[in-house]
């Protein structure tokens, strides 16, 4: 006997594997750990990192915040995920998660590099989220620390930074990972934290990514935000090459001026990681801005 399958059931059958690939393909370059209840609130980790940096974070705002927790491919021990424009990819990743799981205005939280994915992706899908709070990352990296840089001007010192770090062995990854985290964190038992998770990292990654935000400049494309900008700054790291708070205020502020609200605030203390060095400046404001 024949089976005789209906022109309907086969079109019913392609969606239900379309949309179980589209959800499948929405977390394909990271996982997400869902913690609390509330409104909805995206968090996304900087270099070497994983979700494990926002457990304070989480911790403040999980009773009435949603917080989907990321973790990248080649993050925290993720199978690494590498390609070209791997960035961009994340981005589309982050709005097809967000609009999978019908995640309603959410805001997104990112810190350093998880900034640049943050301010890329609002800027991407202006409608669809609330607000945005970029911690100590920006648009650009290459022009906070040289003024007038270009993608051109930046493009040689990207494709060197590319090299060193790709070629480093595990060892020298840990090492030179360790002595950067002293000028980034100012608490011992804070770096041995970001260490243990540093060490699960996948080493080309952090070279691709590096890569890619050392070469792409959203400096005009963040002009597309709608939503309000929280970008938080740190300049007690160039304070010994005569940058002054007062010119650090500008530097960040630069980087953001397309953004049609946007609010820059700079602690005169804390370091790069910011929710760590100074955790009440850091939730003074960030409190202030969710109101």
């Amino acid at each position: 006997m024949k089976r005789i399958f209906s022109l309907p059931a086969i079109g019913l059958l392609i969606a239900f594997l379309l949309g179980n690939m589209i959800a499948s393909f929405a977390q394909s370059l990271f996982t997400v750990d869902v913690k609390g209840s509330g409104k909805p609130m995206i968090l996304i980790h900087g270099l070497t990192c994983s979700g494990d940096v926002w457990k304070e974070t989480v911790a403040h705002y999980q009773d009435k915040y949603e917080c989907h927790i990321i973790t990248l491919a080649g993050f925290g021990g993720n199978a690494p995920a590498t390609r070209d424009n791997f960035l961009a990819a994340v981005k589309d990743d982050v709005i097809n998660y967000t609009r999978t799981k019908k995640l309603k205005k959410p805001v997104i939280i990112g810190h350093s590099m998880g900034a640049f994915i943050a301010l890329w992706t609002a800027a991407s899908a202006p409608d669809l989220f609330e607000k945005v709070i970029a911690v100590d990352g920006v648009p650009f990296m290459p022009a906070l620390q040289m003024p007038g840089a270009t993608v051109e001007s930046a493009k040689p010192m990207a494709d060197n930074m590319y090299k060193m770090m790709s070629a480093q062995t595990q060892e020298q990854f840990e090492a030179n990972t360790r002595m950067f985290l002293g000028s980034m964190i100012t608490s011992p038992q804070h770096i041995d934290e970001v260490m243990a998770i540093a060490k699960k990292a996948d080493v080309k990654t952090q070279a691709k990514v590096m890569y890619e935000m050392m070469s792409t400049d959203l400096r005009e494309t963040v002009a597309s935000i709608k939503c309000p900008v929280l970008l938080m700054g740190a300049w007690i790291a160039y304070k010994n090459y005569s940058v002054t708070h007062e010119s650090a205020v500008a530097m960040y502020t630069a980087q953001v001026s397309n953004v049609k609200h946007a609010t820059v605030e700079i602690t005169d203390t804390g370091k790069h990681f910011i929710f760590y060095d100074e955790p009440t400046w850091f939730f003074q404001k960030t409190d202030a801005f969710l109101l």
